[in-house]
């Protein structure tokens, strides 16, 4: 059978095996007519508490935190937080709350902080007319005098925070719910802790014990309901959470980079094939300009206790895929996309954390390929590191990979170093670098697929040298993936095929 699928920057038409199983998204949800009408509502009547302009008195001191934008991806042409931020203004501004009172912060946890520029793009410009830019902070997890240290959870987890969660008269926080692992108390305890919070959680002994994407089950997500009830106590939070649906490229280039499902038959359009003969480095230039058209479908505010499990509700009508049985094989094609890569450049590292820390862990239950499966990846996984936006990542490659892959081994034998290191905090406080810590975790969240896939096969890579670094196997083309798929597992091998983006989550049966 034939399929078109994205393989880093170009759009290519693939043959697979006739009985493969092939697994499309959901089509795209309405969206809402009058977003910033559903937003109003969503103020007004709230979810588990009074109202947003009972909640506030003049004189009150207001934090707005929302996401950086870092999803979702690609990014959107119009995004939907400065617009729910536009109306929340408008009901704070109209219970007598001064412009003077009121501070954003964009929630980054150990994420690099977004540029001026890049925060006036999120925000829009009523938002940054009304208070930019002295009044729009990026959260620093470094920072000494900006964390308060609350105590610790019933089980002994540090929690660590902005010090304006506690001492706001009202925290707002404003999200895009994109995949099940965001939104929740998570939004507070990664986007605005401290690294020694963050770390209790972001640990192969808690990521292994299940997928994020599966809230209900997840070690992950009880901790953070853990830890919520201990910010809960000391902080009063509002959180305002939007769910889009995958509706990734608006009209004008739905034509061209939608997958299948839509009558193409796996061809890929003429001009798609012309694109894919540019030079890497225009391909990555265009690639960047790209914007998606993702639409909201529901928006709720309130209590988060009480907002995020509605706003999981919404997410799964849109996400969820029943799929019965596991396979022996996974076949994935993968775009040079990463929430860590947004307004910067995808690498190595971040390439294999699309595969193995997001696609892999898609589900819900059971992965769609079995314990002992394979995975077949194409992806050109381009050699080379931001120099600015990704120092420890090239230090992570060139001196940590070498030593060993295994992440536990990594986090116990380097997490302290590559946390601690000065130029490092220097880097992510001052010069929009990840924190010196990230790569270990982006590759820690690969932990379950690297367990459980007996071998991870990747098609088409630039430099074959850098597959083998990362302890994968390169072959040049997918016959001889399937090839060597079928030496492992056998003749008769059989294997399923995730078509991405848009992303969705299966629930094995």
């Amino acid at each position: 059978m034939k399929r078109k699928v994205f393989a880093g920057d170009d759009l290519v038409s693939v043959s697979l095996p006739d009985d493969t199983r092939s697994i499309l998204p959901p089509e795209p949800m309405p969206g809402l007519r009058d977003y910033r009408g559903a937003v109003r509502r969503a103020l007004r009547d709230p979810l588990g508490c009074p109202s947003l302009a009972d909640l506030v008195r003049p004189g009150n001191r207001i934090t707005i935190a929302f996401d950086d934008p870092c999803l979702p991806l690609p990014p959107m042409a119009g995004d939907i937080r400065g617009r729910a931020i536009e109306v929340i203004l408008e009901e704070l501004f109209r219970a007598g709350i001064e412009k003077e009172r009121i501070r954003l912060v964009c929630a980054i946890g150990l994420h690099r902080k977004c540029t001026p520029a890049e925060l006036r793009r999120l925000l829009g410009r009523r938002v940054w007319r009304a208070l930019g830019p002295s009044r729009i902070f990026n959260h620093d997890a470094e920072d000494p005098d900006g964390i308060v240290d609350l105590g610790r959870s019933r089980k002994g987890h540090v929690v660590q925070v902005n010090r304006r969660v506690t001492e706001s008269d009202l925290l707002i926080y404003v999200n895009v719910n994109w995949t099940p692992m965001n939104g929740g108390w998570k939004s507070i305890l990664v986007g605005l802790g401290a690294f020694q919070s963050i770390r209790t959680h972001h640990n192969v002994g808690v990521l292994e014990q299940g997928t994020l994407m599966d809230p209900a089950r997840s070690r992950y997500h009880g901790m953070m309901a853990e830890m919520g009830e201990i910010v809960a106590r000391q902080a009063n939070v509002f959180t305002v959470e939007t769910v889009v649906n995958n509706r990734v490229w608006g009209p004008g280039l739905d034509r061209w980079m939608s997958l299948d499902g839509k009558g193409s038959k796996g061809r890929v359009p003429r001009a798609m094939r012309w694109a894919g003969m540019l030079p890497d480095s225009v391909k990555q230039g265009l690639s960047g300009l790209l914007r998606s058209a993702y639409e909201p479908i529901a928006v709720h505010a309130g209590r988060i206790d009480s907002v995020h499990p509605a706003t999981l509700a919404a997410l799964a009508g849109q996400q969820n895929v029943t799929v019965t049985g596991q396979t022996d094989a996974l076949f994935l094609a993968l775009p040079n996309l990463s929430p860590y890569s947004v307004f910067s450049r995808i690498n190595p590292i971040l390439a294999a954390n699309m595969a193995l820390g997001y696609v892999y862990n898609l589900h819900q239950g059971r992965p769609v390929v079995r314990d002992g499966g394979v995975m077949i990846l194409m992806n050109p996984f381009l050699p080379g590191f931001h120099p600015q936006h990704h120092p420890s990542y090239r230090e992570f490659y060139d001196r940590i990979l070498p030593q060993t892959r295994d992440p536990r081994e990594i986090e116990e034998g380097f997490e302290e170093d590559l946390a601690s290191r000065p130029e490092y905090i220097e880097a992510y406080r001052y010069r929009y670098a990840y924190h010196g810590v990230h790569p270990i975790y982006v590759w820690a969240w690969g932990c379950i697929g690297l367990q459980r896939l007996s071998r991870i096969i990747v098609v088409g890579a630039r430099d074959p040298g850098v597959i083998k670094h990362l302890g994968f196997t390169p072959v040049p083309t997918l016959d001889e993936a399937l090839s060597t798929a079928r030496d492992l597992l056998g003749k008769g091998f059989s294997m399923t095929h995730l078509s991405v983006p848009p992303i969705f989550v299966t629930e094995v049966l």
